[in-house]
């Protein structure tokens, strides 16, 4: 018995029906991955700039900018954002008078904001969030004002330099 070398289907441009809806499936979830994983959108008044340093795609965006990266806000004067060579942004740097940060929840009181001089947001599994000079931070519970604090999103570990700040009782 004689066996065809090879399928019709394929030879004529065709893909069996299955195999295109479970390309198109695996594409649509891959995509939606890559979206939810990494999304995020800026704009800005002024000039905007694309350039490779040392590796790195930076993008820098001037006047009245906005930088939002899932549920966190960043606004200001000046923004550099810095992506690797996989497209995936790793750190933006964000200067204003001052520099303004919000982290929005899906409860409104565990919502974070803070501004300083200089914002320092590090994209990533553990994202870290860093204020430099005239910083403020306020998240559930605590408010502090000092030169300089850094802050873990993920863990909501905090820390500081020559600060002050207040306590409020926290419900769990």
């Amino acid at each position: 018995m004689k066996y065809p070398a090879v399928n019709r289907d394929l030879v004529a441009g065709r893909l069996p029906l299955g195999l295109v809806v479970s390309l198109f499936l695996l594409g649509a979830a891959t995509l939606s991955a890559q979206e939810s994983v990494g999304s995020h959108e800026y704009r800005a008044d002024g000039e905007t700039t694309i350039e490779t340093v040392d590796g790195l795609r930076v993008i820098t965006l001037r006047d009245n900018v906005f930088v939002r990266q899932n549920a966190v806000e960043l606004t200001g004067n000046v923004a550099v954002l810095e992506y690797n060579l996989d497209n995936q942004l790793q750190k933006v740097t964000l200067t204003g008078a001052p520099a303004r940060f919000q982290q929005e929840s899906e409860n409104p009181s565990a919502a974070m904001s803070g501004y300083s001089d200089t914002i320092n947001y590090f994209a990533g599994q553990d994202s870290i969030v860093e204020f430099i000079g005239t910083a403020s931070f306020t998240q559930p519970g605590t408010s502090l004002l000092c030169a300089q604090i850094r802050h873990v999103i993920e863990t909501g570990a905090t820390s500081g330099r020559a600060c002050s700040g207040s306590l409020s009782p926290q419900t769990n």
